[in-house]
């Protein structure tokens, strides 16, 4: 099984830190995962504008890396729009946000869960987010903290008492049972965070690549037959310098 993680943003560092989250719970040795880096992306996706200046060069780079390796599944690594929906009707193979599949699972763990992403500005940019998916009434809360994605990756101390922190007021404050960590860059900071406040916390990329290895075993992908139907012309179409 080949799963390709993707990340929207250029910087190899986050890449990196992605990819340690997208191993640690993969336990079968015929399970590949490959690494992809957005050529021409900003590092740092903390608002809407930059999600849409790096989501075209993402796609495209994307559908040329399937064309290469022919993955059986495709995690989406970043904590946003990054083309998710474009991606679904393009492919016919698993295609998975880290953020539509992490806040879904946390449905499942309790009464309300929050999103705790890395910058306030970027709140409401992810509270578009959870009404896209439809799950409003099962989100408590969106918090950030104040630290960009790249510095999430290299400060690690001053990132996880920030997050503490934060947790902290949300259980008292807005009535969560579950933390979203809602940044790739984010990425490895659960398993501590759970021990300090005895909440279940998601690391979104280690959840979404192992419900992309379920759908692969199962058999399981996204209809084609209405939103996520092919384009209804060739890709080529679409490419102003009409590459395919």
């Amino acid at each position: 099984m080949k799963i390709l993680v993707a990340n929207p943003n250029s910087s190899e560092i986050v890449t990196g830190i992605i990819m340690e989250s997208a191993k640690r719970k993969v336990t079968d040795p015929n399970t590949e995962l490959i690494p992809l880096t957005n050529p021409k992306g900003t590092k740092n996706i903390d608002c809407g504008f930059a999600d849409y200046q790096s989501v075209w060069s993402f796609i495209r780079a994307i559908l040329e890396k399937v064309d290469e390796i022919h993955p059986d599944a495709l995690v989406l690594a970043g904590f946003g729009n990054v083309g998710v929906f474009a991606l679904k009707e393009a492919l016919s193979i698993p295609v998975l946000s880290i953020s539509e599949t992490t806040q879904t699972l946390a449905c499942l763990l309790g009464h309300k869960y929050t999103v705790l992403t890395m910058l306030k500005q970027f709140i409401p940019y992810q509270e578009d987010l959870v009404r896209l998916y439809r799950l409003q009434d099962k989100c408590a809360s969106v918090r950030g903290i104040n630290v960009n994605v790249e510095k999430c990756v290299t400060d690690r101390d001053v990132t996880l008492n920030q997050l503490k922190d934060e947790i902290l007021k949300i259980v008292d404050e807005d009535g969560a049972e579950v933390v979203v960590l809602g940044c790739a860059g984010l990425c490895g900071y659960d398993e501590a965070l759970q021990e300090l406040v005895g909440l279940p916390v998601l690391d979104p990329v280690t959840v979404t690549v192992k419900v992309a290895e379920m759908m692969v075993e199962t058999g399981i992908c996204h209809s084609k037959k209405r939103k996520f139907a092919n384009p209804p012309q060739e890709f080529s179409a679409y490419f102003w310098d009409g590459i395919n």
